[in-house]
């Protein structure tokens, strides 16, 4: 039987922010429109009471006896008041642990007030903890905490995080199974409506003097800009969901079987009729091209998202600075396909859209940034592409709504350049405090979790940990083996990744397999050269190098450089490096006046790219070197 909607469970040190929270779910009115709808949680209540407050409620207790228990059996959902003083707390963590005994994992909430969740994974943060171990991990068949992360659903109240208003309303979305979108556009209608009886009131009672007719005024003009609002967002809502209910309806039932549509299918539909259908309403149009583009991307179908956005690119214009995520999306899209020029003209577009004033669109202008030092890091521009990396992570803090998703993201983006720089405990604690904001906003299965994975794998790899990074690539390949197509070129990039770590173990064959596979993929995803093949043919001809294959290691090679120029022109770091391995595999196969041009040329284009006084570089020239002699 459930009594109470939800149980409060709080460290006393967060006393006024558990009143806030018990005082606000019980005032909160559920807007009459959706009151009665069905959810997965049952119909929806008009009134979110009552909410049981442990210790106000039972203040003689002093351990977590019968009516404690009592009452947690007896409420539908825990919210647990997270911070470090929470995550410190025998009883809080008690509570947790015998509600998801009682109840299972799915109905227990967090509300973030302070610290930070996950930090026990932060070396040295330790102490900023914010969520109790109970709720960090999972209950065993045995009833005791595994080792499985869990995945709570947390709001957070934090200054940077979603604020007490959205925060509460994400609560709410939880207790009631309502989509949040739903709670937010209601809310926004009623608030509209109430600021504009407010003003109406003020403006009757205070016409007979004219400094509070002015101010009067002021409250209309307030009102009708927030109705305004309120209509414009209802409006756009309106317009998003009618596309969305039309994309997924069939063209011909009679010949269209719902369960053999595939998502490619939906995407496609949906681009088009974005294009058609909300070509008066170009900043919808915008989001929702965006959104397409970027799926088509994660699913690797990069002509079809180049297609999309370049024929919304009148509405994206048009749509002044709510276009410039559509151009991101694009940048991202000429990135992924190695056309590195046009995605940077893409983010010159964006930047022209967002003007001058950089304290506007913050999240926009992130990941700006990040797009463009992905380019410069491709580029081989590493120090360009750490300071764009940071410039985004600097708009990302000053974005009041930011996502900790996108942190994520950029957090892993920085630490696979540090890796490239050769900062390795830097790159690993970077791309450490991605892990965690991945897991705990993603699920440790994630697709993000396992592209993470595989660049931790690449930062073992290069620091030259080999069985490390064979663990990580193997925990990535076993998510995203789940998650993508074997011609993704996610999973291409993990498959060659672990090819290269064959082959640092001495597993030769098994490194040819791998990369060999990874060229498939590659090649079926970019429909011509690209320098991901690149990468995999080169270290092909080393393995062949290896194994005393002199002719095949040329071959490899030769492909290797004919896929590099596609993408980055004929001067690269990377031609550089391949020119100085092409000279070993010619000195051994005894073509010495051939092996030392070669090496004359390598060294002297890695000198103009990354600089003579890298490591790596005077690491190869010391190679030449010994040619020469």
């Amino acid at each position: 039987m459930t009594r109470y909607v939800a149980f409060i469970s709080y460290s006393h040190r967060n006393r006024a922010q558990t009143e806030w929270l018990h005082g606000a779910l019980e005032r909160f009115r559920i807007p009459p429109k959706l009151v009665g709808k069905e959810t997965r949680l049952g119909p929806v209540p008009a009134r979110l009471i009552p909410i049981f407050r442990d210790r106000d409620e039972l203040s003689a207790a002093d351990e977590l006896g019968d009516q404690l228990r009592a009452a947690l059996a007896e409420s539908g959902h825990l919210i647990v008041v997270a911070s470090p003083a929470s995550a410190a707390s025998h009883w809080v963590n008690e509570e947790i642990l015998t509600y998801k005994r009682m109840h299972g994992e799915g109905r227990v909430l967090a509300l973030i007030v302070d610290g930070e969740p996950w930090a026990s994974n932060m070396p040295g943060r330790e102490a900023e903890e914010a969520f109790p171990a109970a709720l960090r991990y999972r209950i065993g068949p045995d009833g005791q905490l595994s080792d499985q992360l869990a995945e709570p659903i947390a709001a957070d109240i934090r200054p940077a995080g979603d604020g007490k208003r959205l925060g509460l309303m994400k609560l709410i979305a939880g207790l009631t199974g309502l989509r949040l979108d739903d709670l937010v556009q209601r809310e926004a209608q009623r608030r509209a409506r109430r600021l504009t009886m407010i003003a109406t009131t003020l403006g009757i009672g205070m016409v007979g003097t004219t400094g509070l007719a002015v101010y009067a005024n002021e409250q209309r003009k307030f009102a009708v800009e927030q109705r305004q609002i309120a209509e414009k967002e209802t409006a756009a809502a309106r317009a998003a969901t009618d596309y969305l209910i039309g994309t997924f309806e069939l063209s011909d039932p009679a010949t269209e079987n719902p369960r053999t549509v595939s998502l490619v299918t939906i995407l496609g539909r949906s681009a088009e009729r974005a294009r058609e259908e909300l070509r008066n309403q170009p900043e919808i149009e915008a989001r929702l091209v965006t959104a397409v583009g970027r799926a088509y991307n994660n699913l690797g179908l990069l002509e079809e998202a180049k297609v999309a956005l370049a024929r919304a690119l009148p509405a994206i214009n048009r749509a002044g600075p709510d276009g410039a995520a559509a151009l991101v999306a694009l940048a991202e899209t000429h990135l992924k396909k190695g056309e590195l020029s046009l995605g940077s003209k893409r983010l010159d577009d964006a930047d022209r859209l967002l003007g001058a004033d950089l304290n506007s669109n913050p999240a926009v202008r992130a990941r700006v940034e990040a797009a463009r030092g992905s380019i410069a890091y491709v580029s081989a521009n590493q120090d360009e592409a750490l300071a764009a990396f940071d410039r985004a992570l600097a708009f990302q803090a000053a974005d009041s709504g930011a996502d900790p998703r996108e942190r994520a993201l950029l957090l892993d983006g920085r630490g696979r350049i540090l890796n490239d720089l050769g900062r390795f405990d830097e790159a690993e604690a970077s791309l450490k405090e991605a892990n965690a904001l991945f897991v705990r906003y993603r699920g440790a299965n994630h697709l993000s979790t396992g592209r993470n994975l595989y660049a931790l794998a690449l930062v073992a790899y290069t620091a030259g940990n080999y069985d490390l990074a064979q663990s990580r690539v193997q925990q990535s390949l076993s998510i995203l083996d789940k998650m993508l197509d074997q011609t993704n070129p996610i999973w291409a990039d993990a498959l060659s990744l672990r090819g290269q770590i064959y082959r640092g173990q001495g597993q030769l064959a098994a490194a040819d397999r791998a990369l060999e596979q990874s060229i498939q993929a590659y090649r079926q995803v970019y429909k011509g050269p690209h320098y991901n093949i690149g990468i995999a043919d080169f270290y092909r001809a080393q393995v062949a190098l290896d194994l005393g294959n002199f002719s095949e290691a040329l071959k490899h090679l030769e492909s290797a450089e004919q896929n590099y120029e596609a993408s980055y022109g004929k001067v690269h770091a990377n031609i550089g490096e391949l020119m100085v391995a092409r000279a070993v595999v010619l000195a051994r196969s005894g073509r010495m006046p051939e092996a030392r041009s070669q090496c004359t040329a390598g060294i002297a284009m890695l000198n103009e790219t990354v600089g003579a006084e890298n490591s790596f570089v005077k690491t190869l020239k010391k190679e030449c070197d010994s040619l020469q002699a």
